[in-house]
């Protein structure tokens, strides 16, 4: 299993901690903000949240430490997330 953890502002400032589980080509993701202890599941981060995991992916892959199929599903990923956030964008439902 590898985790892979990352931080971010959200809008109003405050830092968001996200967390993502890659095991047996399952993906697993988790947020927080640094005022709340638990860890919140979700099943698919936000596409700008899954653009910070792409980064530091690539990053890990860049210093060899991570193998390029993992990148390569993100990457299949993100095509999905970019694909309905321009559905939603042009009105078209989604589903």
């Amino acid at each position: 299993m590898t985790k892979h953890e990352w931080r971010e502002r959200d809008e109003d400032g405050e830092l968001v901690y996200f967390r993502a589980l890659h095991h047996a080509g399952r993906w697993q993701f988790f947020s927080t903000r640094k005022t709340d202890p638990e860890w919140n599941p979700h099943d698919c981060l936000p596409l700008a949240a899954m653009e910070s995991l792409r980064e530091v992916l690539w990053n890990k892959h860049q210093r060899r430490r991570l193998p390029l199929k993992v990148l390569e599903q993100v990457d299949a990923m993100l095509v999905k997330l970019r694909a309905d956030a321009a559905e939603a964008e042009n009105g078209e439902d989604p589903g």
